[in-house]
């Protein structure tokens, strides 16, 4: 199964929100006069954490695992690694901590999930997840 999230279309003002808070980083950077190579440094670790706020993104879970495709990268999650899922405002976050704690923030894979169908999509990652590992 499969779907994408644009978050342009599901929440706008976030969207706007993160890319105008790069934009601001990058133009801090320019403005700043830094060697090309660590403007370039800079400019992508200030965006980094925040394409996930506009970027559309395509998700996908079958037997195998879950995975989301962004921007530069595709992250994978094999259901053998999740050891929690929450539900979070956009979703649903694939944790591979039993417990919630501060490293969730760097080490979960959140799937976010179109409005309209996010009940269905719960169900069914819980579901896939119960029957291959949970």
């Amino acid at each position: 199964m499969s779907w994408t999230f644009d978050p342009w279309r599901e929440r706008p003002r976030a969207a706007a929100i993160g890319a105008l808070a790069v934009l601001a980083f990058w133009l801090a950077i320019v403005w700043l006069r830094f060697p090309l190579v660590i403007a370039v440094a800079l400019g992508g670790m200030a965006a980094v954490p925040l394409l996930p706020a506009f970027v559309p993104a395509a998700c996908s879970v079958g037997p195998a695992g879950a995975s989301r495709r962004g921007l530069l990268v595709t992250v994978q999650r094999a259901w053998r690694d999740v050891r929690r899922i929450d539900d979070v405002p956009v979703g649903l976050l694939l944790s591979p901590f039993a417990r919630r704690g501060w490293r969730d923030a760097t080490r979960a894979l959140t799937l976010p999930m179109p409005a309209p169908r996010r009940a269905e999509l719960r169900g069914l990652v819980r579901g896939l997840w119960g029957a291959h590992g949970g």
